[in-house]
């Protein structure tokens, strides 16, 4: 699914403790639902829902490094105000921040946070591991020392690792059983590989989701100015225009942007599209 695929990425890139999968699939959802457009639709899930476009002004990146101030605490004069923590969403019955506090290992909402995504999560706090069943175990085999030393010096022998997954045998096949109410989305829809996902996780972030209404809006957003720029350089391709002097007694046709978003048979934006035209309504014909 393409929010598992999501909360992934945001788990892995940004060195997020495998624990707090939860909070990345929330916050995967969050987003999806106020950047994506609805399959067949032009509008996100939050505009069908709400009837106005979302506020993505106060989005933070996933996984950065975040002060939250200490309230709750009785502080000395030198004590720090503030404690450490990771950025992991949104509150959804509050303006307030999720975050992950590092100093009491617990996850708080707090409308008091200071958010920095320009440092994200060291390496150097702890993480919890979660095993996975499926991974092979090893046996540790320690060898004992049944040699005699004349210098009556102590002969350390090396621990060996052996695998109980014999390496020239394919890794068995394990086929699990799931509960049909435990299955996110309809069961009868087909399935999708990684590679259809990898194409739509690689439309989402080469193309723009919102369609813009004014210039001023597409010059704010840098693939539209990519579509803007490609559709200049096909009139020069084309030898579309020929710049002559402006006469005096001649009116000038204006010109106008029109912005589309292409779809694909899914409805899943792929392209972005720029056209530049005439103004039909300063048009005369002769």
């Amino acid at each position: 699914m393409v929010l598992q695929e999501m909360a992934r990425v945001m788990l892995l890139s940004n060195n997020v403790p495998r624990n707090l999968w939860a909070e990345a699939d929330n916050m995967a959802c969050y987003i999806g639902n106020r950047v994506f457009l609805r399959p067949g639709s032009r509008n996100t899930s939050y505009e069908l829902w709400k009837g106005r476009k979302p506020n993505v002004s106060y989005f933070h990146t996933f996984g950065s490094k975040c002060y939250i101030l200490n309230d709750r605490d009785q502080l000395g004069k030198f004590d720090a105000k503030s404690d450490e923590g990771i950025f992991i969403g949104y509150a959804l019955n509050s303006r307030a921040y999720r975050v992950f506090n590092l100093k009491t290992r617990t996850v708080m909402e707090s409308s008091n946070v200071v958010n920095d995504d320009t440092r994200l999560k060291s390496n150097d706090h702890e993480e919890e591991e979660i095993l996975d069943d499926d991974s092979p175990l090893e046996r540790v085999m320690v060898t004992p020392n049944v040699g005699t030393s004349n210098d009556n010096n102590e002969v350390t022998q090396p621990i060996t690792r052996v695998s109980l997954l014999d390496s020239n045998e394919p890794a068995p096949w394990v086929r699990r059983l799931h509960n049909k109410e435990d299955v996110i989305g309809d069961v009868n829809e087909s399935v999708r590989t990684r590679r259809q996902i990898a194409n739509l996780i690689s439309f989402t972030c080469y193309t723009s989701q919102i369609e813009p209404k004014k210039v001023d809006e597409a010059l704010n957003d840098e693939f539209w100015v990519l579509a803007m720029q490609e559709e200049l350089n096909q009139f020069e391709r084309n030898e579309i225009w020929t710049l002559v002097p402006r006469p005096k007694t001649t009116n000038v046709i204006g010109t106008k942007w029109i912005f589309m978003n292409k779809s694909d048979e899914d409805g899943n934006i792929v392209w972005n599209k720029a056209r530049l035209v005439a103004q039909g309504y300063s048009t005369r014909v002769l």
